[in-house]
């Protein structure tokens, strides 16, 4: 595979690119925006009246190459497929595969070559909630709970604290807030139901007193060195029946894809009972180990596929498999632990390809190089389109120069896979993205990230981000001319900052007719 290189020197060179759209041009002393048409929505045109566009154009030179840094604020989009690691099952291919009428037998057994299907006893499952971190439980239930040995009424609160000695300090009061009915301590610091079976009514399931979010089975508080940690234990099926319906869609069972929830109920059982985090817990509750949001996050959908796979785990050599899955493997999975295979059930998948914008100043300070020169792909895994996944990336900066993998390549610059290629320039290359649920990124996922605080970030998130009337990010955030302020385009609009007006929405014509035709649209 031949390496994939930006560097550019010398002149800028125009190249006719059909049904593109370009939205700035690369210069190695600076990034000038261009485009063609006008109108606005919520900003006058006075707000950038007067201000001119300066550039300066290095000139090519006959004599040896001399590397140049390139400018700070030099947009570079990253273009790509699939969303995750790529390891393991791919969620949306699962998906696909459902429609196509494989049952999820077939389906894991596609994407976990050399596993197979085994069935475990009813078991628990311990699982830090990672929210309620140096954080003392409190907690109700509407049918009572038991602590320290003792019965508390419905709707009384209990509150532990723990202590050195592994047991905890209790108080109980009228409601979260109300009287001390009783307080004491004691070795055992666990809060239970008033059963502790498995799939008990709502009623009596236990209920935090910040946000009433509400957990089956029995949660309790323990330290790690110093640090308070609340756990929830619970038998693994209830378990079950949170996770799935936030790592997957329970929709999918309405067009065609039931068969995979159940093979995400497989995968899902068989990673949690491979997890061995720490003596006090097997597990998490975050994006780190697999989504649990307690049960109002429930489904009846997805509770049927957990129920038809009851026990059902994959195995080889005797033990439970630690099956990674992600969302969209983009064609080809990984490999890794299981052997790469092709995902045509992919093809369903919205947004399999991506495109994000990154700025010079950010990508350099992202590999700690100075200032950058040039980054390029130069290794690939030979899987699926243009290669496959960047397997090794180099990055040369001012200060040194560094090759990495291409997962810490994505891990470092928020990529949405480690299956990207790479340009100068701030391009819309792809189509708008497709409005779409986003399910869970992967075991230990990435969410979509909001990247550093600034005036035009929040007013991006105030209005929805990316699933709000802006849509996704196709730059990132430049100057504007004279330093003025600053602005940012999205497939939906634009938003720009001053001082005087802080930002505010306007249609991103305006911003193309402002800056002065260089002919980039050709």
């Amino acid at each position: 595979m031949a390496r994939q290189s930006i560097r550019r020197r010398g002149k800028i060179r125009r190249r006719r690119v059909v049904r593109r759209v370009v939205l700035g041009r690369p210069l190695r002393n600076g990034w000038r925006p261009t485009a063609t048409r006008a109108a606005v929505l919520g900003i006058a045109p006075a707000l950038l009246a007067g201000a001119a566009v300066g550039v300066l154009v290095s000139g090519g030179s006959d004599g040896p190459e001399v590397r140049q840094a390139v400018s700070a604020d030099t947009p570079f989009t990253f273009s790509g497929q699939g969303h995750g690691h790529g390891r393991g099952m791919g969620q949306w291919g699962a998906y696909g595969y459902a429609q196509d009428g494989w049952t999820a037998e077939r389906i894991v057994g596609h994407y976990y070559g050399g596993t197979t299907l085994g069935t475990v006893p009813d078991s628990m499952i311990a699982v830090r909630l990672m929210g309620l971190d140096d954080h003392s439980l409190d907690v109700y239930s509407d049918a009572g709970l038991t602590v320290a040995g003792r019965q508390v009424g419905p709707g009384e609160a209990a509150h532990l604290t723990p202590n050195a000695d592994g047991g905890a300090n209790v108080v109980v009061t009228a409601g979260c807030s109300g009287d001390v009915l009783w307080q004491g301590a004691t070795d055992m610091p666990w809060v239970d139901p008033v059963d502790l079976g498995e799939d008990r009514p709502r009623e009596e399931h236990l209920k935090l007193c910040s946000g009433d979010t509400t957990y089956r089975g029995a949660i309790g508080v323990v330290l790690e060195g110093d640090a308070a940690r609340t756990v929830n234990r619970l038998n693994v099926e209830d378990y079950l029946r949170s996770v799935v319906p936030a790592e997957a869609l329970p929709g999918w069972a309405d067009t065609g894809g039931a068969e995979a929830l159940r093979a995400q109920a497989i995968a899902a059982r068989s990673y949690a009972l491979a997890e061995k985090r720490n003596e006090k817990w097997q597990t998490c509750d975050t994006t780190s180990c697999q989504v649990y949001g307690g049960s109002g996050t429930e489904d009846p959908r997805t509770d049927d596929a957990i129920r038809t796979t009851r026990g059902q785990v994959l195995m080889k050599d005797g033990a439970v498999v630690r099956s990674e899955f992600s969302a969209s493997t983009g064609g080809y999975s990984a490999g890794g632990t299981f052997p790469p295979v092709e995902d045509l059930g992919d093809r369903v998948a919205p947004n399999r390809q991506w495109a994000k914008t990154i700025t010079a100043g950010e990508i350099g300070t992202a590999f700690g190089v100075g200032e950058l020169q040039n980054i390029e792909v130069i290794a690939r895994n030979n899987l699926g389109d243009a290669g496959g996944r960047a397997t090794q990336v180099r990055v040369i900066g001012s200060d040194r120069t560094i090759e990495t993998t291409g997962a810490e390549a994505r891990a470092k610059l928020g990529l949405r896979s480690d299956w990207f290629s790479v340009q100068e320039g701030a391009e819309a290359a792809l189509p708008p993205p497709t409005p779409a649920p986003e399910i869970d990124t992967e075991v230990g996922a990435l969410r979509f990230e909001t990247g550093d605080s600034s005036e035009i970030q929040a007013k991006y998130l105030e209005l929805g981000g990316v699933d709000g009337l802006l849509g996704s990010p196709v730059g990132p955030e430049l100057m504007l001319p004279d330093e003025r302020g600053k602005f940012r385009i999205f497939t939906g609009g634009a938003i720009v900052w001053t001082p005087d007006l802080g930002a505010q929405v306007i249609e991103s014509s305006f911003l193309r007719d402002w800056f002065p035709s260089t002919g980039s649209a050709e």
